[in-house]
């Protein structure tokens, strides 16, 4: 064994009640153990032949420290004869300590040995630290409380202040009581292995760099100190969980330094493993941190029950347990908690999962504005500056969705190469895996690049769990519905995706049975963000990038396919009908980056037939501008799949047609129109419901363009097929009886129109239900033919009806109905109309939106 460096022999004397705080005075006895350093208290000093008194004297006059903790208990009183004996030894003391006078001319004078044991250190000029209780500290057991010796205590400290010594610590708990002491004026006493506060951290604070997280400590730090209140001697565990990269380490090593005054040590140690969490702990024995009498032995097992047990007899410390990612290493770090008590223990982890000897806290990414803010101080000094720096800043801000490490890895490489924001912005939207696979250790003070950072916890997945991601790395950033994950079609794919060859050299080692299961196990491993609230799952955009650019090209292909079939079995056959909306949008926005990866690829099937289903929605929802290019790239696809006469063709056309109309190009609309019509007469027969829908759109078009004479015979030939089709109910027929009543109103034959809008409103009524925005189109347009006939006492309560139907679509799904405006701009005309002052059209339009608690203006 190495011979350690030697320091001076420190003595400190310890002074308590020991009824009131003989464990508080225990604790900070056992925490001062060193070869070096002598710890005595009262009790070491039981009479034999000389009095306790002069005995305690005896060690205060030797000893360079005296620790006072003076509560409401005054102890045990000095005898008669052993003041005697010290007034003897000094007769001066009346001099020297002139707030004692009157005490000790009294007889006999009545002091307890522990204020006698501060009047000595006060009279033989040694360091005194006062240390007095905060009202919620807890007494000992054995403590009685008794107002007499209180008082008596209350007239002890005034005296010393007298002497000019004052309670300089207080405490509310053993812990509060070490750590007080150790960071006070002591250090100026204690040797070295104890002055100095043992720390073990990897890197030093971040300084400014450190963005976006201070109310998230002050949220971990009023989190240990609450749960410490009564508690002095029990284990707080926090556990800070969330996906890898998000930077768990960094702000556990951040607030290590921010809150180091409030513990008595700093520790962290790597437990990425069961061995790795031994090894580590064991290495705390060492000289350079906590300096223990074993830390030269050879055997690991000695070295880390040393460190145990240091932890347990040294209460106040903050222990870092980084990376406890492996079930093994989390169950001892379970198990080790009941050995150490009096400590606060932090565990970073990917695993949401803990006993309840932990609480979890789950560190999300930055926001865009701090994230921007760090990127733009991280490359300050290496960076190509340029004007449009602060908005590329918050571009790749939220290109990289606030990831700790995505970010660090952006700043060191812009900083390395002495690039600008845009151009690194540029590449990383290219994919480039150079970019995304860059890595400095040194610059980055990470393990790992953004590439790799994952790699770990895959291979701690089974195949379904890492299949589920594959597939899901295709999706959009959006949150995804449950709904989708539990589709019968679900275990299909997943059993499709399992036989799909996976980038990587070692396979992953487990089977999940189902995709509940596999979704269960991405979320403990935080690979997936699951809100139970929401019923939703969502990946990080970084993470989806890098699992999609980690695929060959030919295996990337089999991927998207089945992501493909997956939401072409989910995604509604009818999107024009807003009953599939609330499934419909959610799905939207992973519809949109699945067929547009898909295109790239250039597969074309199913992807010509989901990109129409989405454009579709989309121009029912009047987002023209969005809808249009997908219309148009799926009628380019289904004509170079299936040739220019194909039915799926015609269906392009007809939807492109009507966007057009919608958008008044009626020009361009036209020959689309006629196009689709004459393949669907070539296809199915010229007495085809198909057939129906392209004269109907025809005839639209025809009325727009004011040809009613063209048009008429069009909208009574549709609605005479579908009647043969359909018979005289169904909701077809009643989409052919309003187009013609609006031709015969539109060239006056309001008579000939009303019975029409009337059936529609019947048949509408029976077919989706009274409260059906179908409905309520039917109830405006046979309002606004009454209105046109001057019978506004009629239209009224119709209008008002379909205005409540769309309030109540809204109060139901959470969206406006398209239709929704203009309903309301024709129910404010005909009370307009009806002479309805406009105070007054203002109190009903807001009756109607209180009662549903809407809240629009």
């Amino acid at each position: 064994m190495n011979q350690r460096h030697a320091s001076p022999h420190v003595q400190i004397f310890l002074s308590a009640v020991t009824s009131e705080f003989r464990s508080y005075r225990d604790a900070f006895r056992k925490t001062l153990e060193r070869p070096n350093l002598t710890a005595k208290v009262q009790e070491d000093f039981i009479a034999s032949g000389q009095t306790t008194l002069l005995k305690l004297d005896d060690y205060i006059q030797m000893c360079d420290a005296v620790i006072h903790i003076a509560g409401d208990a005054t102890g045990c009183v000095a005898g008669a004869p052993a003041v005697a004996d010290l007034k003897a030894r000094y007769t001066d003391l009346g001099e020297r300590l002139p707030a004692l006078r009157g005490v000790l001319d009294a007889d006999p004078p009545v002091l307890s040995y522990t204020q006698w044991e501060a009047y000595l250190a006060v009279y033989h000029r040694k360091k005194l630290f006062i240390c007095h209780p905060k009202p919620v500290a807890p007494r000992d057991q054995g403590y009685v409380h008794d107002a007499q010796q209180q008082a008596q205590q209350q007239e002890h400290l005034k005296r010393l202040q007298k002497l000019g010594r004052y309670p300089e610590i207080h405490f509310d708990g053993r812990d509060e009581l070490t750590i007080e002491l150790l960071r006070s004026a002591l250090q100026e006493v204690l040797p070295p292995a104890v002055r100095h506060r043992p720390v073990r951290l990897p890197d030093p604070p971040l300084g400014s760099l450190f963005k976006g997280r201070d109310d998230w400590m002050a949220k971990l730090h009023e989190s240990f100190l609450t749960e410490k209140q009564g508690r002095a001697l029990a284990i707080v565990g926090k556990a800070l969980h969330g996906l890898g990269g998000v930077g768990k380490t960094r702000l556990a090593v951040e607030y290590a330094w921010r809150y180091a005054d409030s513990y008595s040590a700093l520790l962290m140690v790597t437990a990425d493993s069961l061995e790795n969490l031994r090894r580590n702990l064991a290495a705390l024995a060492g000289s350079d941190v906590l300096d223990l009498p074993e830390g030269d032995a050879p055997e690991e097992d000695i070295r880390r029950t040393a460190v145990l047990r240091w932890l347990q007899e040294h209460p106040g410390w903050l222990l870092i347990l980084d990376n406890v990612d492996s079930p093994e290493a989390a169950e001892a770090v379970e198990e080790m908690l009941s050995c150490i008590p009096g400590g606060s223990v932090l565990v970073t982890s990917r695993r949401s999962q803990w006993s309840a000897a932990f609480e979890p806290m789950e560190l999300d990414v930055l926001a865009v504005e701090d994230a921007a803010r760090f990127l733009l101080e991280r490359t300050a000094r290496g960076r190509r500056r340029l004007p449009s720096d602060p908005a590329d800043a918050e571009a790749l801000a939220r290109e990289l969705d606030g990831l700790a490490l995505a970010l660090e890895q952006a700043g060191a490489y812009i900083a390395r190469q002495r690039s600008s924001l845009s151009e690194y912005l540029a590449a990383w939207r290219s994919h480039d895996q150079a970019v995304q696979e860059w890595y400095d250790p040194q610059l980055m003070k990470y393990p790992r690049s953004v590439a790799m950072t994952w790699q770990t916890t895959m291979e701690q997945l089974g195949v379904t769990e890492v299949a589920l991601l594959r597939l899901l790395a295709w999706f959009a950033p959006d949150p995804i519905p449950r709904f989708l994950l539990e589709d019968d079609v679900t275990e299909t794919i997943l059993r499709d995706a399992v036989k799909l060859p996976c980038p990587g050299e070692r396979q992953p080692k487990r089977r999940s049975p189902v995709a509940r299961s596999a979704l269960t196990a991405l979320a403990d491993y935080n690979m997936v963000r699951w809100d139970a609230e929401e019923q939703s799952t969502s990946l990080h955009r970084v993470m989806q990038e890098v699992l999609r650019n980690q695929m060959p090209g030919a295996e990337r292909r089999e991927w998207v396919v089945l992501a493909l079939r997956w939401l072409d079995h989910v995604a509604p056959d009818s999107p024009g009908d807003v009953r599939t909306w609330p499934r419909w949008n959610p799905l939207r926005p992973h519809v949109a980056a699945v067929v547009g990866q898909a295109d790239e690829l250039a597969i074309s099937e199913p992807t010509s037939t989901l990109m129409n289903r989405l454009a579709v929605l989309l121009f029912h929802k009047a987002l023209h501008s969005e809808a249009e290019p997908l219309m148009r790239r799926a009628l380019a696809i289904d004509e170079q799949s299936f040739g220019p006469e194909h039915p799926d063709v015609a269906i392009a056309l007809n939807n492109l047609a009507q966007l057009l109309q919608a958008t008044n190009r009626l020009g361009e609309a036209e020959p689309l129109m006629r196009r689709a019509l004459a393949i669907d007469e070539q296809s199915f027969g010229p007495e085809h419901p198909k057939v129906a829908i392209r004269l109907n759109n025809l005839a639209s078009l025809l009325q727009d363009t004011n040809r009613l004479v063209e048009a008429e015979p069009l909208k009574r030939r549709a609605l005479a097929i579908d009647e043969q089709s359909f018979g005289p109910e169904h909701p077809d027929v009643a989409i052919d009886l309003n187009n013609l009543a609006q031709l015969l109103q539109a060239t006056n034959r309001l008579g000939e129109a009303e019975p029409l809008m009337r059936r529609v409103v019947e048949i509408m009524e029976r077919s989706f239900g009274a409260g059906h925005p179908n409905v309520a189109v039917a109830l405006n347009n046979l309002a606004q033919l009454l209105q046109a006939t001057n019978r506004l006492g009629e239209a009224e309560p119709l209008s008002r009806r379909q205005l409540i139907i769309f309030i109540r679509f809204a109060e139901r799904t959470g969206h406006e109905h398209p239709n929704f405006r203009t309903a309301l701009s024709n129910y404010i005309e005909v009370l307009k109309q009806m002479g309805t002052s406009e105070s007054e059209i203002g109190r009903r339009i807001s009756t109607l939106l209180k009662e549903h608690d809407l809240g629009w203006e």
